[in-house]
């Protein structure tokens, strides 16, 4: 048993891996319908699997069992979805663990899909060799994962360190899709750009007000071409990022930041900026925390899928 099934269920693409002893060797993507439910979803999910496993000669006896990357709070001992945030609702009454059992007779272990990006990157990728990260997702919300000693902080209640995008950065500020005020996501995230750039006083004068899609790509497109409104408004954004990454230097102690994501497509923009503010900003008399791009943005959620079934295995021995 060679081979591991990999899943990470984004919002809007599901990736499905095949990984052999920690090799990616093949992977398929199909849309996602979040909104519409997880269940829904299987049939797909299973007609993509069993499409991989045909096409690489691979019977379900190859395989040692599979890696299930979730956008929402997970048992990670049960495997179970206990939360979501207006993704696959239904997740909490989905029995994952019975469904892989039923339709490949092979264990799932399900994660936080933070926590398996960290564990990818961990193993293989960016923060190899490392034994404190934190991992920030900066995207259409702001995920995190912490890992400690070599360990992931996990807590009683599967929250720990998951929830960065939700510190508190502006107590007076916008109300989040978690119900807090003023979070990191609700102040600087995909879902919140396009209210933040119209709310500025100065938009209607912008040259962005005829932008069909205020995005991050035109934040930076405009603010790099003197735009006053985009360079304002980034400057505000990398404030808010750079206030939570230090909440979360303060908290876990990290020698190391990951940072991925789709916004993360400005790193030379970004990358730089959240350094400095660090270095200034973060209580740190040992030195300064190093803020690196993650080396598989788009796939390290796999990679931590594979390790977490092997090292799951393993430890079942």
């Amino acid at each position: 048993m060679q081979y591991t099934i990999a899943i990470d269920l984004g919002g809007t693409v599901i990736k499905i891996g095949l990984l052999k002893e920690g090799c990616l060797i093949d992977r398929k993507e199909i849309v996602a319908r979040s909104a519409s439910g997880l269940k829904p979803q299987l049939p797909e999910l299973k007609g993509a699997i069993d499409e991989i496993l045909t096409f690489n000669r691979i019977t379900q006896t190859d395989v040692l069992g599979i890696g299930f990357s979730f956008a929402g709070l997970v048992d990670s001992v049960q495997s179970r979805i206990l939360s979501t945030n207006q993704k696959y609702d239904d997740g909490p009454e989905t029995d994952l663990v019975g469904w892989a059992q039923g339709k490949w007779n092979l264990p799932l272990f399900a994660m936080n899909d933070a926590r398996m990006a960290l564990l990818g990157e961990w193993q293989h990728g960016a923060g190899k060799g490392c034994s404190d990260l934190v991992a920030i997702t900066l995207g259409t919300g702001i995920g995190s994962a912490v890992l400690i000693g070599g360990e992931l902080l996990i807590g009683k209640h599967f929250q720990a360190g998951n929830l960065g995008g939700h510190f508190v950065v502006n107590h007076k500020g916008t109300v989040c899709t978690c119900g807090n005020i003023g979070c990191v996501e609700a102040e600087a995230s995909t879902w919140r750009l396009p209210s933040l750039l119209k709310e500025h006083p100065g938009f209607a004068d912008s040259t962005m007000k005829n932008e069909e899609v205020l995005d991050f790509r035109a934040l930076f497109y405009y603010a790099k071409n003197n735009d006053k409104v985009a360079k304002e408004v980034l400057d505000h954004c990398l404030s808010a990022w750079a206030a939570g990454i230090i909440t979360m230097i303060h908290a876990f102690d990290p020698e190391m930041i990951i940072l991925s994501g789709g916004i993360m497509k400005s790193s030379e923009i970004i990358l730089p900026a959240l350094q400095e503010k660090v270095n200034q900003l973060a209580w740190t008399p040992w030195g300064k925390v190093k803020l690196v791009e993650a080396k598989y943005p788009d796939s390290a959620a796999l990679y931590g899928a594979d390790y977490l079934v092997r090292s799951s295995m393993k430890s079942m021995e």
